[in-house]
């Protein structure tokens, strides 16, 4: 199992570093492919095996292979005529290694000895134990932009996704920023931090930090993360010190960090021994219920990249605002 993970790694960070130029990045996609092995109904242009995106876990036998609502297709309006990436929660599941995965940044991004930990065993579903590991961190930092807006230019009741910076094609994930539809005015981007001891829920509630995003504008979205290595111990409880930054448009909008406190309590490899857990990808996931009413719409994505390029460093207020995070959960717990 762990040659064959570290033979996936080696392979999808050559295409990914070839895809990762920024702007026209999905008109190097096919609008017909199909893959081998793909379900009956899978759509034509599925992103699933072009330049290292996949649909499906490392074993290509999760029930939903091909099959979520996703496809490359040509595009031809106001904004121009070029090919994007349409998705939408059409179809849902509460699985993690099937769903969207982006191809690899070049290196794999983490704290020192921070490893590609991957629990999925060979039906996609049953877990290995203990998890395998891919390959080790080799930088500490990983970088992702892409543009999205409506596919329909109107609301859409129920759409929602969530990005993350993910070990590719795993059951983990180190941060957490979804953009839902708020039915009304436009898009709402939801940042979700654990808390002390990697704690979620009650607390530590999820954080609007962007509304009312027009459905026709097409808007940037850049997140990085600095890893820092070790924790932050305040009271002794645990907290996350790596830096999880999110820009709109060019501007910081919020700067925390990532969930490295969960996996440093929870989940743990080794009895005793802290996890850390390194990333290579970008997970596009739809969870929760089924939303048959935005089939065939959703989002359109564009001039997507990844990359191992250095965050660039938050403002002061974005600054203030993280010590503020450190502060307010302190006063919480």
């Amino acid at each position: 199992m762990r040659s064959n993970l570290l033979g996936m790694c080696s392979v999808v960070a050559t295409v990914a570093v070839a895809g990762s130029a920024s702007a026209g990045y999905f008109d190097t996609f096919s609008t017909t492919w199909r893959p081998t092995g793909a379900q009956t109904g899978t759509l034509a242009g599925t992103v699933d095996g072009q330049n290292g995106w996949t649909t499906r876990d490392n074993f290509t036998t999760a029930t939903t292979v091909g099959k979520w609502d996703q496809q490359v297709m040509n595009v031809n309006d106001a904004n121009g005529n070029r090919k994007v990436f349409r998705m939408s929660n059409a179809l849902a599941s509460s699985t993690y290694s099937s769903q969207v995965f982006s191809a690899t940044s070049g290196q794999v991004a983490g704290e020192s000895n921070a490893a590609l930990w991957n629990n999925r065993g060979t039906n996609g579903s049953s877990p290995y134990s203990p998890a395998q590991y891919g390959a080790y961190a080799a930088t500490n930092t990983i970088t992702s932009s892409l543009s999205f807006r409506s596919a329909t230019g109107a609301a859409q009741t129920g759409l929602g996704l969530t990005w993350s910076f993910s070990a590719k094609q795993s059951s983990v994930r180190m941060s957490y920023l979804r953009v839902v539809d708020n039915g009304s005015t436009g898009f709402d981007l939801i940042y979700s931090d654990p808390g002390a001891n990697g704690a979620f829920g009650a607390g530590y509630p999820n954080m609007t930090i962007a509304s009312g995003l027009s459905y026709t504008q097409l808007h940037t979205i850049d997140m990085g993360i600095t890893f820092v290595d070790g924790v932050s111990n305040v009271g002794g409880q645990i907290f996350g010190n790596d830096i999880f930054t999110i820009r709109l448009n060019g501007s910081t909008i919020y700067t925390g960090t990532t969930w490295e406190a969960y996996y440093y309590n929870n989940e743990r490899i080794t009895a005793g021994t802290p996890r850390l857990q390194a990333v290579d990808s970008v997970l596009f996931r739809v969870s929760g219920s089924n939303t048959p009413g935005v089939s065939g719409g959703g989002f359109y994505f564009e001039d997507f990249s990844i990359s191992n390029s250095a965050v660039p460093a938050p403002g002061a207020a974005a600054l203030i605002g993280l010590a503020g995070l450190v502060t307010g959960r302190r006063r919480k717990a």
